[in-house]
C-alpha cells in the first residue's frame, strides 16, 4: 500500500478555502465603467491642461465679474465636473496598478485641492460673501485670481514634467 500524504478531506478543505479567497477578492474588487482606460484618462488630463485651463484662465482673467452669478455657477459646475472625472480616472489608475493621474500622490492631491479651493471661493462669491479691498469696496477678483494662479502653477508644473517625459522616451 502506498503512503498517502494528503487525505481527500484535507484536499477538499484546501480547495474550499481557495474558492472562498477567490470569491471574497472578486466581491471586494472595485468595478469601473467600461469606458475607463489609461488612454481615456491621459486624454482627459490633456484636455483639462490644454483647452480646459485656457478657457478657465480666460474667464477668470477677462470675464469674471461678481455681479454675474450665471457665469460663476457655470464655472463652479465646470470645476466640480472635471474634478469628478479626473478623480474617477485617478481611482481607476490606482486600482489597475498604474500610477497617480498627475505624476505623484502629492501633485495629484495638490491639484485636486486647488480645484476644490477655487470652486469653493467662487461659491462664496456666488453666495454674496464680501471681499473688502483696502478702500472697503467688495472686490473678490484678487482672491479668485490667486486661487486660479495656484491651480495654473500646479498644472503648468505637471505639464512641463509630461513634456520632458515625452521628450526622453
Amino acid at each position: 500500500m502506498k503512503p498517502r500524504f494528503f487525505s481527500s478531506n484535507y484536499i477538499k478543505r484546501v480547495l474550499w478555502f481557495a474558492c472562498l479567497l477567490l470569491v471574497s477578492s472578486v466581491s471586494n474588487a472595485k468595478t469601473h465603467p467600461s469606458y475607463l482606460s489609461e488612454e481615456y484618462c491621459d486624454g482627459l488630463v490633456e484636455q483639462f491642461i490644454d483647452s480646459g485651463m485656457r478657457s478657465l484662465g480666460k474667464y477668470i482673467n477677462e470675464h469674471f465679474s461678481p455681479e454675474y452669478k450665471g457665469g460663476i455657477r457655470n464655472t463652479i459646475h465646470f470645476l466640480e465636473q472635471r474634478s469628478a472625472w479626473l478623480g474617477e480616472c485617478n481611482d481607476y489608475l490606482l486600482d489597475t496598478g498604474k500610477n497617480y493621474l498627475f505624476y505623484s500622490e502629492k501633485t495629484t492631491n495638490d491639484i485636486f485641492a486647488a480645484i476644490d479651493a477655487l470652486a469653493k471661493e467662487l461659491q462664496h462669491v456666488r453666495q454674496g460673501v464680501e471681499y473688502p479691498d483696502e478702500t472697503g469696496n467688495n472686490n473678490p477678483t484678487p482672491f479668485i485670481k490667486r486661487r486660479y494662479e495656484t491651480l495654473a502653477k500646479l498644472i503648468d508644473q505637471h505639464h512641463t514634467r509630461m513634456l520632458m517625459k515625452k521628450q526622453f522616451q
